[in-house]
């Protein structure tokens, strides 16, 4: 019901009182009058006091029902411009369209804001956990140490070097936090440069060797490109992409394996696959491989010495180069991470 239809209610309730109160005092005051002067001195006082009710109860109504707007809209809407109601359109509807729009933006914000709160809870209790497991060591080496290891030289050696690789994981894990506050926060500001993709990518796999020899996996390049094809990207940053994912083939991969990095000519950009022939990755998992902090096997995760965050990294900094990385595994047989580059086109 309109205002103006509550405000027609009332004034003639009103009305019906007056035109009772007009007869009467009309039939006192003009007791030789006809009937017909009565009525006419009824309805001309009925029809005056109408509109002037009508009017009344109507303008208090919208400045109510404008109040009430001024309330559910926002106030970067409400207070540059003045509020304009459709006149064409019942005020009522109007408020009750209003308000249902308020109530849906209100419980998409409250979804936001609870979606955000679960991040942050979720977030600090990996950081928390990820954390506690070399602080926890580090106390072990140093209180056995405190409690007479010390003066064992075949103990002491020993465990400070564990304390300090704890250290170094912790460590780690700080430099991976902050790395990932940056990409997430668009902090990162690229120096974009002309790499020579063959040239650097034979130098990771130089950097890689060690770590490699240990579980005897070969590391094998295979390449259809020329040799001196270059790419545009953040030299520290690509470093930082081959460095995990050539380091996640070696750890997770088996005894005697290979690693290949193949280079593959796609027109405008490069086409790199990191290659394994490790145990594989189940399909339920691969959807969530580069979130933060997932690990396929958290036990075989954390002894390696991962902090659980070297994908997500990678994945962010790939996307801040206008890229993107996927992943394809085959229990059993291995994994290939496979992500582009562009070229230079000076």
């Amino acid at each position: 019901m309109t205002p103006r239809k509550i405000a027609i209610i009332a004034a003639l309730v009103v009305i019906a009182s007056i035109l009772g109160t007009n007869w009467v005092f009309s039939t006192i005051l003009y007791k030789e009058s006809q009937t017909t002067v009565k009525i006419l001195v009824s309805i001309v006082t009925g029809l005056i006091t109408f509109a002037i009710i009508s009017k009344v109860i109507s303008t208090f109504l919208e400045a109510r029902v404008k109040h009430l707007f001024q309330i559910i809209h926002k106030p970067e809407e409400s207070s540059t411009n003045e509020l304009k109601l459709n006149r064409d359109q019942p005020l009522l509807e109007q408020v009750e369209l209003e308000v249902s729009k308020y109530l849906k933006s209100q419980n998409q914000e409250l979804n936001t804001l609870r979606d955000l709160e679960k991040y942050r809870q979720d977030f600090v209790g990996n950081v928390a956990h990820e954390l506690k497991t070399p602080i926890f060591n580090i106390q072990g080496y140093v209180h056995t140490l405190k409690d007479g290891a010390m003066d064992d030289p075949e103990v002491n050696k020993l465990y400070l070097q564990r304390a300090s690789d704890n250290i170094d994981r912790m460590i780690k894990i700080v430099e991976d936090l902050d790395s990932v506050y940056k990409l997430e926060s668009n902090q990162l500001k690229l120096e974009w440069q002309d790499i020579n993709i063959q040239s650097f990518v034979e130098t990771m796999k130089e950097e890689i060797k060690l770590l490699a020899k240990e579980k005897n996996i070969s590391v094998n390049i295979e390449s259809d490109l020329p040799d001196e094809l270059k790419i545009k990207a953040d030299t520290d940053y690509l470093r930082q992409v081959f460095v995990n994912l050539l380091e996640n083939s070696v750890k997770y991969g088996k005894e005697n394996g290979e690693t290949v990095i193949k280079l593959i000519d796609l027109d405008q950009n490069v086409l790199v696959e990191i290659q394994d022939n490790g145990p594989g990755i189940e399909s339920k998992h691969l959807r969530h491989i580069f979130d933060r902090f997932y690990r396929v096997d958290k036990a075989r995760s954390r002894q390696a010495g991962g902090s659980g965050l070297g994908l997500s990294i990678v994945k962010h900094i790939l996307e801040a180069h206008g890229q993107n990385i996927k992943v394809r595994s085959t229990p059993g047989t291995g994994t290939i991470f496979s992500f582009t580059l562009a070229k230079s086109q000076s």
